[in-house]
């Protein structure tokens, strides 16, 4: 296959992939929040791109520094701290929860599809990587 039929076939792949991912969002922003039916829309694509995440061999796999694994675990740790600490402390409105923050943008149907395309964009491009 030369250049050209390879650039429109990966065109038409990734325009495939477009329509399908804003579909999948368009149905899964349906759901009501927080039920077994939500929660079936968020495994449908969670775990086969978590499976292709795990799985899939990076293009290049490029050395870690000892500096670089820190600093993203310490903000990892910091974040998981603060969301468990105000998550367990008091439910208000001066120390709100990032589901709380996300809620009012969330409990719409647009705000949804915004959602699920946000979360199914930064799996595809996470599992591009």
């Amino acid at each position: 296959m030369d250049s050209a039929r390879q650039g429109a076939a990966g065109g038409w792949r990734r325009f495939a992939v477009i329509v399908a991912v804003v579909a999948y969002a368009l149905v899964a922003a349906l759901c009501r929040p927080l039920t077994g039916v939500a929660l079936g829309a968020v495994l449908v694509a969670g775990v086969p791109l978590s499976g292709v995440g795990v799985f899939r061999r990076p293009r290049r796999a490029e050395p870690v520094g000892r500096r670089s694994v820190a600093l993203w675990l310490g903000l990892g740790v910091l974040a998981g701290a603060f969301e468990l600490g105000v998550r367990l402390g008091p439910d208000d409105a001066a120390h709100p929860t990032l589901s709380t923050l996300a809620d009012p943008a969330l409990s719409t149907y647009p705000g949804r599809v915004l959602g699920y395309l946000l979360w199914i964009g930064a799996g595809l491009w996470l599992v591009s990587r």
